[in-house]
């Protein structure tokens, strides 16, 4: 059997860094996420009678949402740093939007 190179273990010495923002705006973006799980503990609580709380909570976390989107993306932009964890938030936020967006979509044909 023969022996791999060591230069096949994929190792990459580099001098990027992580960006702070970025690590900030991947934490901020588990707020909508949050907010959601607020949003339904509350609709619970008032057996679903609370339209204009959940509104308002739902309209936060899609602004929380777009402001961590639009860090993550700058940050992901920026050189010399290692860009998976503005991407992770990039991706979370979106993902957050487009489940915040749902909720709205739903709430209108609901009614």
């Amino acid at each position: 059997m023969k022996k791999k190179a060591r230069a096949d273990k994929n190792y990459k010495f580099t001098k990027k860094k992580h960006s702070g923002p970025g690590a900030v705006a991947l934490v901020l973006s588990f707020a909508p996420l949050l907010m959601f799980v607020y949003a339904v503990w509350v609709s619970y609580t008032k057996n679903g009678q609370a339209p204009e709380t959940i509104g308002c909570i739902g309209i936060a976390a899609m602004l929380a949402a777009c402001v961590t989107l639009s860090v993550s993306v700058r940050e992901a932009r920026r050189e010399n740093i290692i860009k998976k964890v503005p991407v992770a938030g990039a991706v979370l936020s979106v993902l957050m939007l487009a489940g915040w967006g749902a909720v709205y979509v739903l709430g209108w044909i609901g009614q």
